[in-house]
């Protein structure tokens, strides 16, 4: 399957979709995996896999990490001191 290849998907009882095997081949999509369905723009949707939207997320902050550095580690350290403090 191509970037531009496209199919027609029906809509069944229930909302339910089948993705044909030649999509869920090229997305890499499993039984059981869960996918994130956006409106991009009126008239048009977007579907990605959660694996993709959570790696998009992590590029959009990566800027913001420190070398060696966890956040969340930081976090909460700093939520335990102020537990201490109380």
């Amino acid at each position: 399957m191509t970037a531009s290849e496209a199919f027609t998907l029906e809509v069944k009882e229930n909302g339910r979709i089948f993705l044909p095997v030649a999509f869920r081949q090229s997305m890499g999509i499993h039984s059981g995996d869960r996918l994130i369905a956006r409106v991009a723009e009126k008239g048009k949707a977007e579907l990605v896999t959660a694996g993709h939207a959570i790696a998009s997320a992590r590029g959009m902050f990566a800027h913001l990490a420190i070398d060696g550095e966890s956040l969340a580690d930081e976090l909460i350290a700093e939520r335990r001191q102020e537990t201490d403090q109380e």
